[in-house]
């Protein structure tokens, strides 16, 4: 009996340290080192060794930039959560809004490219921003979104009083929509309207499909790795729920997701969308998974957003209740 509950203590302190390194490597955005493949892209040994030593995940530089897209464009630098955030704002004659985009996690501005390309070629001007840690960004870390709400914030603020004669659009993927949905519970965002692409639902179910990518069951890792995390960002990530902080959105919210997300399953997408209480709408990408739409299915992208911006009609698409 007495082996058995040393053993126990033992196996508690391993599964404690590993959920310990899988935390940091979570958070962290480090200087060197090669980055890690996502989950689905590993083999079964090398997901061995992401457990033990968990990812590594250094700051990705942006590669490309609006002009080789055929767009002219300024870079703009404002204070962030971390320090200084770098954001490229691409201009648009005779646009009267300017949409702002924001990443998903471990991405940079980039990586939305093709977002604001449609956006762009629809008459908006864009504001695309890096969140701390990423791209040419400052910052050690990423919060996944907790803290990024502020940085939503920033730079709504820095667009409205570099544009103020221009109405704000927000558009996030992934973490950034995330982000936005934090941002709107904490600080009452009110904008002209909002584009949400597949948003995660609490952080503790994210974290969670990341093992399951794996092969390797969530409990009780993805709890006990949440709970370090939260430790080394110091707060509670248990409580960071998207899908309640939908029903502080006072926009028009359009929202797109893929039927083939594994990350964010399409149920709790639709639970996610039930929760807003103002003009929405929902949009399928059939066999698309958590991924850009824009880039699987550009001409359905443009057209759902156009007519969202335009106030069409939109009989052709699925519109929640």
């Amino acid at each position: 009996m007495e082996y058995f509950i040393y053993a126990c203590l033992a196996l508690f302190v391993i599964i404690n340290v590993l959920a310990w390194k899988q935390s940091g490597g979570m958070v962290k955005i480090s200087s060197f080192g090669k980055r890690t493949s996502k989950p689905e892209n590993l083999s079964k040994f090398q997901k061995f060794l992401v457990l033990l030593k968990g990812v590594n995940l250094p700051c990705k530089p942006n590669e490309g930039d609006p002009l080789a897209h055929g767009m002219q464009y300024e870079k703009h630098h404002y204070q962030g959560s971390q320090g200084q955030l770098e954001s490229w704002y691409i201009p648009r004659a005779g646009s009267s809004k300017v949409v702002l985009l924001f990443h998903g996690y471990v991405r940079n501005k980039a990586t939305l490219l093709n977002e604001a390309c449609i956006f762009h070629k629809l008459g908006y001007a864009c504001l695309m921003v890096d969140f701390p840690g990423s791209g040419d960004s400052k910052g050690s870390h990423t919060s996944i979104g907790y803290n990024e709400s502020n940085d939503v914030l920033s730079s709504l603020n820095y667009a409205r009083e570099v544009w103020p004669q221009k109405r704000q659009i927000l558009f996030g993927f992934s973490m950034g929509a995330a982000a936005i949905l934090r941002a709107a519970k904490l600080h009452h965002l009110e904008v002209d309207k909002i584009i949400l692409e597949s948003p995660f639902t609490t952080l503790l179910e994210t974290v969670g499909a990341r093992f399951k990518a794996m092969g390797i069951p969530p409990y009780p890792l993805a709890h006990l790795l949440v709970f370090w995390g939260s430790v080394r960002l110091g707060y509670n990530g248990f409580t960071f729920n998207p899908i309640k902080y939908a029903k502080d959105l006072k926009s028009p919210v359009l929202q797109m997701h893929g039927t083939l997300d594994r990350r964010v399953p399409l149920v709790r997408a639709l639970e996610l969308h039930q929760n807003i209480r103002v003009e929405k709408t929902f949009v399928e990408f059939e066999g698309c998974g958590h991924e850009s739409l824009a880039t699987k299915e550009p001409e359905k992208w443009r057209i759902t957003v156009d007519n969202f911006l335009s106030d069409a009609e939109q009989a052709p698409l699925r519109k929640a209740a």
